[in-house]
């Protein structure tokens, strides 16, 4: 084999091994700990607190309440996340703000009875404005809205968060966020303080939910970077770990 020939070759083993090896860190990190198996329990809380699923097929225990922390007070209103949560929100809103991003909280920690009333709230608001009958209405808004105990701001580990001026100029929060350079300054760095954009587009059959680009929920900063480098949801990202039973 020519000299020119044997270079060639050797350069291309070399772009394939980079690219393995690439390919492996991407994919075959591994935490170090297991991913808890639903359902969410009393320990598998106290174990991974910031790393579980909550939805309606992993509800919280009826008698879950976690420890507050004050993030964000807007107007008249507080605003509060589990306290292990809570320094990391204050973190990023703090970077946006030196930054000149201005950054609202909109929704953070919901108890169960608030979790409520909002659900049945938009189902009456569907059924009143839009014609649709109360089943049709429930069915809709599931997608839209989990039900009391099924939520992440239940647990105190999600935040909703807008652009400051965002009211000014719309009457409810759509889809239309992802267009503002808030949402742009989320999206490159939330996941530095250990947030996800937990319902991304186009995995609405993953997550069981609509889009929503306002919404933020806490996972830790090792995971929140390892699922922004993977393009995962956290359904995808649990499956890739399955855990050993800790209840």
């Amino acid at each position: 084999m020519s000299q020119k020939r044997l270079l060639l070759v050797n350069i291309c083993v070399l772009l394939i091994c980079a690219a393995a090896v690439s390919l492996a860190a991407l994919f075959a990190y591994v935490p170090d700990f297991d991913a808890p198996e639903a359902p969410v329990t009393s320990e598998n809380i106290r174990s991974y607190w910031a790393f579980f699923l909550i939805n309606d097929s992993n509800p919280l225990p009826a008698d879950y309440t976690p420890e507050l922390e004050v993030i964000d007070f807007s107007g008249s209103r507080e605003f509060y996340l589990d306290a292990r949560a809570a320094p990391s929100a204050i973190k990023l809103l703090n970077a946006a703000e030196s930054d000149g991003v201005a950054l609202r909280v909109v929704s953070a920690y919901r108890s169960r009875q608030r979790q409520l009333e909002n659900f049945n709230n938009y189902v009456e608001r569907l059924v009143q404005e839009h014609g649709m009958d109360e089943s049709e209405a429930i069915t809709f808004t599931s997608a839209q809205i989990a039900q009391p105990g099924a939520s992440e701001h239940n647990a105190g580990l999600a935040v909703d968060i807008l652009s400051t001026d965002w009211f000014l100029h719309n009457n409810d929060v759509t889809d239309e966020f992802e267009k503002t350079p808030e949402f742009r300054w989320l999206a490159e760095n939330s996941w530095k303080y250990g947030f996800i954009l937990r319902y991304p587009k186009g995995k609405e059959d993953v997550t069981g939910f609509i889009y929503e680009p306002w919404h933020f929920r806490y996972v830790g900063i090792d995971i929140a970077e390892q699922i922004m480098n993977t393009g995962l949801t956290l359904e995808e990202y649990i499956g890739l770990y399955p855990s050993k039973s800790t209840a």
